[in-house]
């Protein structure tokens, strides 16, 4: 395994509300396990399936039974997906990197996401108010100091199983009451009250 690849590995090992596990070969396309425990999980899609619908929730959730949340602007619009049959109500919408959602499931299960490692510079936009997103990079780490998401005023949520944790950035002070680490595919809610939203780059380059 080469030094791209480690990273990428020991990035996704890190877990929380639910386990994130990789895997990529030497052109950074690989796979990434999530584990759903019972009842709401907020995550993302980490990997860019390149594949024809590779990026739909039919594709990325359609091996078991779930309900897939995702935020309009205003609540929330559901898919219901029955495992091994695919969406069966609602949209076969497309979940790029960067966006999450809830994934609702009866019963523990997991899925395994298949596809590229985004690098280079990425680039989250949010509207004001509240936008459920993710890194578009599959690393893990601190919020602000390893992925890079610092914006004064940033309310960030994250999902601990039955509640949201937040935290508040401060310019010149960081994240209160602490920079929270984040896993690999894990979801977040980011909120603010600036007219202008927010903007959230992060640059990675593998080294060779």
């Amino acid at each position: 395994m080469n030094k791209n690849l480690l990273a990428l590995s020991v990035a996704a090992a890190s877990a929380l509300a639910f386990s994130a596990s990789a895997a990529v070969s030497s052109n950074i396309v690989g796979y990434v396990k999530l584990n759903l425990a019972r009842g709401y999980n907020l995550v993302a899609n980490p990997l860019n399936n390149t594949n024809p619908n590779g990026n739909t929730v039919g594709s990325l959730f359609g091996s078991v039974d779930c309900s897939i949340l995702r935020w309009n602007g205003n609540g929330f619009n559901t898919t219901d997906i029955i495992g091994g049959a695919g969406v069966v109500n609602g949209e076969n919408f497309t979940l790029a990197p960067g966006e999450s959602v809830f994934v609702f499931v009866e019963t523990a299960s997991s899925v395994t996401t298949v596809g590229e490692a985004l690098v280079g510079t990425q680039t989250v936009t949010g509207v004001r108010g509240n936008n459920f997103v993710a890194s578009k990079i599959p690393l893990s780490g601190k919020l602000g100091a390893d992925l890079g998401l610092t914006a004064n005023g940033l309310s960030v949520s994250t999902w601990d199983g039955s509640k949201y944790v937040t935290y508040d950035f401060l310019e010149g002070v960081g994240y209160l009451p602490e920079d929270p680490t984040i896993a690999v595919g894990q979801g977040l809610l980011a909120s603010t009250a600036e007219a202008g939203g927010f903007t959230w780059t992060k640059t990675f380059t593998p080294a060779p």
